[in-house]
């Protein structure tokens, strides 16, 4: 059996395209948009560098000192902000974009469907800017209710290589490399990238498990036995001590414990990345659709064997998951490399038609990418997307000016209500909530907007068993003591200051009673007590 890898025609007179995926990068990424720092899912992944960093008093938080799931990532975070400052982690994260946009267009550009003219080429680079531009996505979400674009370049259960801003997802750009890597015939490399990545973080040991499959299996297909060996022998050097420090760490040292805590973190945390019959929708459905067209595009060329072997693991993952309900299984994502394979599809299928451009292709080209950068900058400074709960900005003000070492915060903090609605949806830019609303089991940023202790919050986690179990029992303390405001006649007071608690920040309309809070500030939706 033989796969064609045909050379792309020579291209059209004009620059050299090995300045294009450079140039184009630059403009994608700058399309693109990112997070102000910090935000969403960087509150958690960031904590344990800045805590390491002295970044306020993070070094004596619980979650700060529990076990770190991404320690190499970690030791960057801690790094960046003490050689360079923080704008380090924004720059790395541009860069990171141009990486990605370059290893799709090289990915693309060793397929014979590839747009050889100047003008297929900046077609398709319009495109995938349009497709990936922050304020087409605004556009979306705010005329058709939903951030729709998206969807053509996340995986299913909203897992993503690309998020909002810098986190140890974003190394998921190598697993798009090593897809590259051996479409141009480099699969030692390849599976080299997809093993690499999870030293930064290990979440991908079963999408790169996957991906080095299917390209041992494309080479013993096409009876590069030798080849196929050495691929996954490299790929097994390089994963062995990312797996020992995981199983040292957070393998089931207590098998109850463990179960438990499995089970906390599937069914309670994040069902909706964890569980197919939470997160599986129309628009999976339409994503796993595009993936096979993805593939059909990809017949007889070099990628078809091994993505299609990647692809029929995930689907027999999921199969696994589905058939067995377990939490540990679960947590393993069998349709996390999905994150990989639509990305993927969509600059593939992209190709096929930008390839039938024409020059005046270059002109609307030309417009779409104007389009995404002078959108890119109406984004920054409008702030349409990346909104955090203004409500909580003159609360969090006041404790990051008035916290000492010794404060230990508790925040409204609650298990959200069990949900039968189906599919996940991005809110990088949904509207904000109002100058007035209260997110209960929010108040993500605290930590980091503030650098003061925290008694708990729902949105980060640890993952060792006993963490886990320690945060839940926090949580549940949290969310029995904001049930009832009068916390004498509950005692929940008392038992705050037997946990610690000095400081407790609260929505001013739950009206706390007791004659141990002492009230010392009130803004925006909420009071600060001191805890006499």
């Amino acid at each position: 059996m033989t796969h064609d890898l045909r050379k792309p025609p020579p291209p059209a007179p004009g620059r050299t395209p090995r300045l294009f995926p450079l140039a184009a990068g630059i403009l994608f990424a700058a399309a693109h948009t990112q997070s102000p720092l910090y935000y969403s899912n960087q509150n958690q992944y960031f904590l344990h560098g800045l805590a390491a960093a002295g970044y306020g008093f993070l070094d004596r938080d619980w979650l700060a000192n529990t076990a770190d799931p991404t320690p190499v990532f970690s030791a960057f975070v801690a790094g960046c902000h003490t050689a360079l400052g923080d704008w380090a982690y924004q720059a790395v994260f541009f860069l990171a974009l141009v990486g990605y946009f370059a290893a799709l267009w090289q990915l693309v550009a060793a397929l014979p469907a590839a747009p050889v003219s100047a003008a297929g080429r900046w077609a398709w680079a319009a495109g995938m800017t349009v497709a990936h531009a922050g304020v087409v996505r605004w556009a979306s979400d705010r005329l058709l209710g939903a951030d729709y674009p998206w969807f053509l370049h996340c995986g299913l259960a909203s897992q993503y290589v690309l998020g909002p801003g810098l986190q140890p997802s974003v190394v998921g750009v190598l697993l798009v490399a090593a897809v590259a890597a051996y479409a141009r015939g480099r699969p030692v490399l390849a599976a080299g990238l997809a093993a690499g990545a999870n030293a930064v973080h290990s979440t991908y040991l079963l999408p790169a498990g996957m991906l080095v499959a299917g390209f041992v299996a494309g080479e013993w297909a096409d009876r590069r036995l030798r080849t196929g060996l050495l691929a996954g022998g490299v790929a097994l050097l390089l994963v062995a001590p990312v797996v020992g420090y995981t199983v040292w760490r957070f393998g089931p040292g207590d098998p109850a414990a463990f179960a438990e805590a499995q089970r906390i973190l599937a069914d309670v945390r994040i069902p909706h990345h964890a569980r197919p019959a939470r997160w599986f929708d129309w628009v999976a459905g339409l994503q796993i659709l595009w993936v096979l067209l993805g593939l059909a595009a990809l017949r007889r060329t070099r990628l078809f064997v091994p993505l299609s072997v990647t692809t029929g693991l995930a689907a027999a993952g999921t199969g696994a998951v589905l058939a067995t309900g377990n939490a540990t299984a679960a947590l393993l994502f069998p349709w996390r490399v999905s994150a990989v394979l639509v990305p993927v599809a969509t600059a593939i299928l992209f190709a096929r038609v930008a390839r039938r451009a024409t020059g005046g292709a270059r002109v609307s080209a030309a417009v779409c990418v104007a389009v995404g950068l002078g959108g890119a900058a109406a984004v920054y400074g409008f702030h349409l997307g990346y909104r955090e709960p203004a409500s909580e900005d003159a609360a969090l003000a006041y404790v990051r000016e008035t916290a000492t070492a010794d404060a230990l915060y508790l925040v409204p903090a609650r298990f959200p209500k069990p949900t039968t609605a189906r599919g996940v949806y991005s809110a990088t830019f949904s509207p904000p909530p109002g100058p007035d609303a209260v997110v209960f089991f929010e108040m993500a940023r605290f930590r980091l907007a503030t650098g003061a202790r925290l008694y708990v919050d729902f949105k980060s986690v640890p993952y060792a068993a006993a963490d886990v179990l320690e945060w839940d029992r926090r949580v549940a303390a949290a969310e029995r003591w904001f049930a009832d405001p009068d916390w004498d006649r509950t005692g929940a007071a008392d038992a705050a200051a037997r946990e610690g608690v000095t400081h407790v920040v609260a929505p001013a309309k739950l009206g706390l009673r007791s004659a141990r809070l002492e009230p010392v500030f009130e803004g925006g939706a909420y009071r600060v007590y001191r805890v006499r």
